[in-house]
């Protein structure tokens, strides 16, 4: 999964955790409370993957000074 999808699902799972804590703590619910704490750990997990995603898309974007040159080719001056 890229980057941007695991972003999008982290910041998801985060809102649903917070309104799932809300009315459970406003309607003094401890199971919807505990189902939003559960929800904000896969959250935090999916976190950590989307850092690693990041972090391997970053990887390799690496720029190749030794790609971008030229040395093959024949100029005037050599």
């Amino acid at each position: 999964m890229s980057a941007a999808r695991l972003r999008i699902w982290v910041i998801g799972l985060i809102v649903v955790a917070a309104v799932l804590s809300f009315i459970g703590s406003s309607q003094n619910l401890r199971v919807v409370y505990g189902l939003g704490f559960g929800v904000f750990l896969v959250a935090v997990c999916v976190y950590a993957l989307w850092r690693r995603a990041v972090r391997n898309e970053r990887a390799a974007r690496v720029f190749d000074r030794e790609a971008k040159t030229d040395e093959t080719g024949t100029r005037a001056d050599q």
